[in-house]
């Protein structure tokens, strides 16, 4: 297969071809339309390379024999090229001039149509285009899957008019184009070859997975109603699931790692939402610290069980195997609770329009925030990083400050204090009794 140079074997082997086939013996040249080249005279016929195109039929196409069709490979570029053929009388300003370059237009277009297939067969035989004998196809090319084919392209007046009118400085000139399919670039990429199995293996089990039918926050008091689905770190949240008797059982919480859980014997799984370490568990004898990336943040929070039973099976080679016992998971389904920031308290509780409310909490602002915003009655007040002259604080997770200004479109001066609430990412706090008032 071809490597980078592709591209220019093409264009020599369309040189070598005119030269070799050509009965007016004009010079052949490659170069842009406008490019006068130097020690160059005389009637000649000029083909640029206009447009490089990605042939869409193999784009994804392995070369046939080059490797496994279930393997990983990088499939070759494969290309299809449009150049543009001009010619040239050796005289331009004589009365036969433009009859002259018609006459190597006609000559050339003959030697691409009788042998626009097969050029991988033709010899050179004209010691004009090298040593009689040798191939005319270039080097390059020698080893390719798909062979080269000339087509004369269907290219209208208004096509080619656009080329030359590009070409500053330069009279309109009789072209047609012709179009060469196709070539392939190899990659030097290694390839990757999967492993071939040597064991296999095969599980049976008549188990189901565990199903999750309710979700909520535990009641702190008896009699608290059910269904609360806004959580804040360090709640209890309980599991309501069916078919959870099993060897080991696992709580995911978002992005956490799977958190090991006594078997419920009422199917409710209880469980706290974890700040920055995690809890002990049936695994772990000790506490164990949560990275700062993938600690829970506000927003929705996705919770799943994740059972393990004892299985049986076969494995072997090529023979009958042997029996092994193994132990299987199975996932439940995927339900949804909404994480909240926590505010614990906002200072000043009472200020004007030229105050900066400071709100304290947890979970108030994080980095990776799409958004955040103080609510202050109906007004969203967003958390910015402060820039040069902006008099709050920067945010953390613990303590933002924005300006009360923003908010003086919406709320009035008034006795009556407004509710006070952070959101993050959409997910807003649930807590009661921290309020501003704005005065005159």
């Amino acid at each position: 297969m071809a490597s980078h140079a592709a591209i220019a074997a093409v264009s020599r082997t369309l040189r070598t071809l005119l030269r070799d086939r050509m009965v007016t013996g004009a010079e052949i040249t490659l170069a842009p339309p406008d490019v006068e080249l130097a020690g160059v005279s005389g009637a000649r016929v000029n083909l640029y390379l206009m447009q490089v195109i990605e042939n869409a039929a193999l784009k994804n196409q392995e070369i046939p024999g080059a490797g496994h069709p279930a393997a990983y490979g990088h499939p070759p570029l494969s290309l299809d090229l449009r150049y543009l053929m001009t010619t040239h009388s050796a005289v331009e300003n004589q009365r036969d001039a433009d009859l002259n370059a018609q006459t190597l237009l006609g000559d050339a277009m003959r030697v691409m149509n009788d042998f626009a297939n097969g050029i991988d067969r033709l010899l050179i035989v004209n010691p004009v285009a090298g040593t009689p004998g040798d191939p005319i196809l270039d080097p390059d090319l020698t080893n390719e899957f798909e062979r080269l084919r000339f087509v004369l392209h269907p290219a209208t007046l208004d096509d080619i008019t656009k080329v030359w009118s590009a070409v500053s400085g330069t009279n309109f000139r009789r072209s047609v184009v012709y179009e060469i399919k196709v070539v392939q670039i190899e990659t030097p990429l290694p390839r990757v070859s999967p492993k071939p199995v040597e064991i296999r293996r095969v599980h049976m089990s008549l188990r189901r997975r565990p199903v999750i039918t309710d979700l909520y926050v535990s009641p702190v008091n008896p009699g608290d109603p059910l269904g609360e689905m806004r959580a804040r770190i360090g709640e209890e949240i309980t599991i309501v699931a069916e078919r959870v008797a099993a060897d080991r059982l696992y709580v995911r919480l978002g992005s956490l790692d799977p958190i090991r859980v006594a078997l419920p014997g009422d199917g409710r799984i209880r469980i706290t939402l974890p700040d920055a370490s995690y809890p002990i568990d049936g695994d772990n004898p000790t506490t164990r610290p949560i990275p700062p990336i993938q600690q829970l943040q506000p927003g929705p929070l996705e919770v799943q069980l994740i059972a393990f039973h004892p299985g049986e099976g076969v494995e072997g080679g090529l023979g009958p195997g042997s029996a092994i016992a193994t132990s299987r998971r199975y996932a439940s389904d995927i339900r949804l609770m909404q994480l909240v920031p926590t505010v614990v308290d906002a200072i000043p509780p009472v200020g004007n329009a030229a105050s900066l409310l400071r709100v304290t909490g947890e979970r108030l602002w994080h980095p990776a925030a799409r958004g955040a915003e103080v609510i202050v009655g109906d007004a969203a007040i967003p958390v910015r990083m402060p820039e040069p002259g902006d008099p709050w604080a920067a945010p953390t997770p613990t303590a933002v400050e924005v300006p009360i200004v923003v908010a003086t479109d919406i709320l009035d001066v008034s006795a009556t204090p407004y509710p006070v609430a952070a959101q993050v990412d959409g997910a807003r706090s649930r807590d009661v009794g921290v309020t501003f008032t704005l005065g005159p």
